[in-house]
């Protein structure tokens, strides 16, 4: 396989799933082996749960489409409690991707990831 080192860390490929596009990564277990990628990137987590927008959140256009779904996930605790032990049994790397609505929720979040099996955080 291709491996590659991203800032010390090895992927077994350079295959990863985008943020945003692939749920929390077991969605797609019942169509191909998710542990054949070289990582998973997460919904972007917040470190408060948020639902996301109301209302129609997915537009096609013309020439592709626009989402806008609102940064709907669990927040950072539950994630790490509840979707990050399902994430580390799927066999690849797994990448926290944070937002936040200030620098204070950055760090906060970013300091609950610390220390857990998150392999890389992506902001």
């Amino acid at each position: 396989m291709l491996k590659v080192n991203i800032n010390g860390v090895e992927f077994k490929n350079p295959v990863i799933a985008a943020s945003g596009t692939f749920g929390f990564g077991q969605e797609y277990n019942d169509f191909y082996d998710v542990g054949i990628l070289g990582g998973i990137s997460s919904k972007g987590l917040t470190l408060n749960p948020k639902d996301g927008n109301e209302g129609i959140r997915v537009y096609e256009t013309p020439s592709g489409m626009m989402n806008s779904v609102g940064l709907q996930n669990p927040g950072v605790d539950r994630f790490i409690k509840e979707e990050l032990p399902r994430k580390k049994k799927l066999g690849t790397n797994i990448i926290a991707n944070v937002g936040g609505g200030c620098m204070e929720d950055y760090e906060e979040a970013i300091e609950r990831l610390k220390g857990t099996d998150i392999d890389m955080i992506e902001l």
